[in-house]
């Protein structure tokens, strides 16, 4: 290998690890973040309704295809789909995180997070909302369930990241966590196949360290000022969403 060859490879090392490396802390922290809050705490809020909600609801299949009221194996699936979810979102986070502010990452994680779990778990096409009572207590409940995901992604990975946990692990280390949880990935896709191959794409971009100009304009300031506003402006659009789906299964229980 010539010096001019050795030269490059010693810089797309030295890209390749700081990009790599947060790839892995966020898909790290988005899985026990999703293991903790989606699997675990979902699980738990779902029994504890049950104590407010209809006898007639008791033995009924959920959207998450569990039974209300029981525990049963179903409840490990349960656990994969927080798993699966969570890092997905993990490496979401990793992508867009160069677009919020340093010290507010948290919080505005916490606020989207609310706002895009709203969208994704309530829906009048379901049965959860029309079994599970009070619809006043299950909908902040799962929209504060979201919300929590949401900060403790962002602090538990903004931590990691400025303790440099695992930043000198060799490289086939920091792939391991990625490896590990694709399988749930795959089994439990939260985003259409096409963008998810996009947000892949995107990642292994930026986990390469190929295309340096596109991974420095993605971090750019005209990049990040656009990114933000997309973020505010979905978030809001989520909001309205929120909204129509409460008054459509507030109407639906009402004439039911």
């Amino acid at each position: 290998m010539t010096v001019a060859n050795e030269a490059v490879r010693t810089a797309e090392d030295r890209d390749t690890g700081p990009a790599l490396w947060k790839l892995s802390v966020g898909v790290t922290v988005g899985a026990l973040a999703g293991l903790l809050v989606g699997g675990v705490g979902g699980r738990l809020v779902m029994f504890a309704l049950r104590f407010t909600s209809p006898d007639s609801s008791m033995g009924k299949t959920t959207d998450a295809k569990s039974t209300i009221g029981e525990w049963s194996l179903k409840t490990f699936g349960l656990l994969e789909t927080g798993i699966a979810m969570g890092l997905q979102v993990g490496a979401l986070y990793i992508l867009v995180r160069p677009w919020l502010n340093k010290g507010h990452r948290p919080l505005k994680t916490c606020l989207f997070g609310a706002t895009a779990g709203g969208v994704l778990f309530i829906h009048p096409d379901g049965v959860d909302y029309y079994a599970v009572r009070p619809l006043w207590l299950t909908v902040p409940t799962f929209i504060l369930l979201s919300a929590g995901f949401g900060y403790l992604l962002s602090l538990w990975t903004e931590r990691a990241l400025d303790a440099e946990l695992l930043r000198n692990a060799p490289t086939w280390q920091l792939w391991v966590p990625i490896v590990v949880t694709a399988p749930a990935v795959v089994h439990v896709s939260l985003l259409p196949p096409l963008v998810l191959l996009v947000v892949a794409a995107l990642l292994a971009t930026f986990a390469h360290g190929r295309m340096r100009a596109v991974v420095n304009g993605w971090r750019g300031p005209v990049t990040s000022w656009i990114g933000s506003r997309l973020l505010f402006l979905l978030g809001l659009t989520n909001v309205v969403l929120i909204v129509r789906a409460v008054t459509e299964i507030a109407n639906k229980s009402q004439g039911s």
